[in-house]
């Protein structure tokens, strides 16, 4: 696709809006769709000074980032580059790990757990937001540099991710990795595959006061490693989840005083791109289940 940023003229914005969840075909395979730059060239014109990539469990679109960046305003378009990440998370690796080696020794259970291939895999949303499989389950937190510090506690994070146990299918965090690389990030609460997401979905059939009851032990744990870095997030889309899970995150707002964020979480750079981007993503369903 080629860049647009010589073929529409600017729209001034009366909304000053940033976004601060999105998703390229740098670095979430069958999931984003458009370059790093394709992104920003929109994000430009459409009036926004700045734009985060926050791909999923790493980093691979950051280059593309910064060369762009250097490009726009050589040509005098300011714009800030915020380099991020939507990082998989579990609450603990060593929890996850005694489950899966019980999980081994039970053969039925054993014939059901499918072996890290040792590679990043594409985004499955139904795994994010399913309960009935707990150890294939993660979550997802999207993580934004605050400064050099938390861009470096990123890449740290990013790197233990994809190794040893915190490895399994995707690459993973946990509370123990974000307490240890919590300086300078800013973390918020993700999709409909995130963290609050996953006790809405947990406890949905257990009714509003065990969801609520869930959302405080998320938002107590992640308020005490992260002070006001942690944000409830709001998107807005025809999802009805979506909708419910809104009111829980903005009633978490009211009782904790935490500040919420709205996303608009971007996967294709313009909308005559949603096509494109939907047969695309299909491919990789499509690879996915002939394994």
């Amino acid at each position: 696709m080629r860049s647009q940023e010589n073929t529409l003229e600017r729209t001034k914005s009366s909304i000053a809006f940033v976004g601060l969840h999105a998703h390229s075909v740098a670095g979430s395979p069958f999931d984003g769709f458009g370059y790093p730059q394709e992104h920003m060239d929109f994000a430009y014109q459409n009036g926004a000074s700045a734009l985060a990539l926050t791909d999923h469990g790493n980093m691979n679109g950051l280059s593309y980032q910064v060369i762009h960046a250097k490009k726009m305003k050589e040509q005098g378009r300011d714009f800030k580059p915020i380099f991020g990440v939507e990082a998989y998370f579990v609450p603990s690796v060593k929890e996850w790990k005694k489950e899966y080696e019980e999980a081994k020794l039970d053969k039925k259970r054993a014939k059901k757990l499918e072996s890290s291939t040792g590679k990043f895999s594409s985004e499955d949303e139904g795994a994010s937001k399913s309960k009935s499989n707990k150890i294939r389950q993660r979550r997802h937190l999207v993580m934004v540099a605050q400064n050099q510090t938390g861009l470096n506690n990123i890449y740290k994070m990013v790197s233990e991710s994809h190794q040893g146990d915190n490895f399994y299918r995707y690459p993973r965090v946990d509370y123990e990795i974000l307490e240890k690389y919590n300086e300078g990030v800013i973390l918020s609460s993700a999709c409909l595959g995130g963290v609050y997401a996953g006790d809405y979905w947990d406890n949905r059939d257990a009714g509003p006061d065990a969801i609520v009851d869930a959302m405080r032990v998320t938002t107590e744990r992640m308020t005490k490693i992260f002070g006001d870095r942690w944000y409830g997030e709001l998107q807005w889309n025809n999802v009805p989840a979506q909708h419910e899970l809104n009111n829980y995150v903005i009633r978490m707002h009211h009782e904790y005083g935490i500040d919420l964020i709205s996303t608009a979480d971007s996967h294709y750079p313009t909308p005559d791109a949603w096509t494109s981007r939907e047969l695309y993503k299909r491919l990789g369903f499509l690879g996915r289940s002939s394994k």
